[in-house]
């Protein structure tokens, strides 16, 4: 379904996000909390909520997710909350993401720009969000993207885990063919200084990391034909970038990030080891645009105390909830 996009499509995403010039510290992108044992982080994806749902409907089905996780520690929704949607609906969906009580943040995914409202404007209103939002974007700064920033898992004045939410960006309109962006270089550049400052503070020891983005890079194809399959299909074709700066390179190089979660391809839940790094697609927590009605719910991930990861997968249907 994403082979061809609609020229209204193309007309509604025209408006991008100018990257500024304002150059900030390492340590002015990180936010913190503490770790527990066990620290549980819900992923929801692709929630495509928009003016024309019964948005009750959706929060219940919600609802059972977070059922599922069982108090999480973290909630991170991982791009597309939005498809066609108001101001109004989107603080909807915050408002019921808040009102559960538990930390949460997001990163964009390339339908949250076919809103009726910017991308900035969305960044902005979560900058001051509720008590339990954490999100962070220095808009002003030199990196591209609206949402680039970390979350540090503390524990006993040092860095267990270390969490990076990224924004994998939307549409690239440079190519002969409307395609999907990519991470930029500077966004490389600014990863690779925050892996290495927080390796710094952490007595030179390289912090475990999980990565949070939307649009699979592009290695996701040689996970799928050449990785360790660990769980999952692939029911349709992965749609990553045509083109990349080599993201995936300097996560190998830096040794960090052990594990990345994503959505963006609605039928495709497959995880896979790829030289060294977890590919995890989420598991969508909707069924707006399309879905298989087998593959709709969500994933917890739990980080336990000696760095490894527990990755479930919980799945329901509408007719619980309707």
């Amino acid at each position: 379904m994403k082979n061809k996009l609609t020229a209204l499509a193309f007309i509604s995403l025209l408006a991008l996000s100018a990257c500024g010039t304002r150059e900030y510290k390492p340590q002015d992108y990180i936010l913190t909390m503490n770790y527990k044992d066990d620290f549980r982080i819900l992923q929801l994806t692709d929630i495509h909520l928009s003016d024309k749902d019964d948005q009750q409907t959706q929060f219940k089905f919600m609802d059972l997710l977070y059922k599922d996780a069982n108090s999480p520690d973290l909630v991170v929704v991982t791009g597309d909350l939005f498809t066609f949607a108001s101001k109004g609906t989107a603080k909807s969906l915050l408002n019921y993401l808040d009102g559960k009580g538990v930390p949460w943040t997001v990163c964009f995914g390339n339908h949250d720009e076919q809103c009726y409202f910017s991308v900035d404007w969305l960044t902005e209103t979560l900058t001051k969000f509720g008590s339990n939002c954490m999100f962070k974007d220095l808009q002003d700064d030199a990196v591209n993207g609206n949402c680039n920033f970390a979350i540090n898992l503390m524990k006993d004045g040092k860095v267990h885990d270390q969490l990076f939410v990224m924004d994998s960006n939307r549409y690239n309109f440079n190519l002969s063919q409307l395609g999907y962006d990519c991470f930029k270089q500077d966004q490389i550049d600014w990863y690779e200084s925050i892996v290495k400052y927080t390796k710094e503070q952490n007595g030179g020891e390289t912090v475990n990391s999980l990565m949070f983005y939307h649009i699979p890079l592009p290695e996701i194809n040689n996970a799928w034909e050449e990785g360790t399959k660990i769980y999952g299909e692939k029911r349709e074709a992965s749609c990553p970038p045509d083109h990349d700066y080599g993201f995936f390179n300097k996560i190998k190089e830096l040794g960090s990030t052990k594990a990345m979660f994503f959505g963006h391809d609605h039928i495709n839940n497959f995880e896979a080891d790829y030289q060294g790094v977890k590919f995890c697609y989420g598991i969508k927590s909707t069924d707006r645009i399309y879905h298989d009605e087998d593959m709709m719910g969500c994933q917890t991930i739990t980080i336990h105390s000696d760095h490894s990861l527990q990755i479930d997968r919980y799945y329901h249907t509408y007719a619980e909830v309707k």
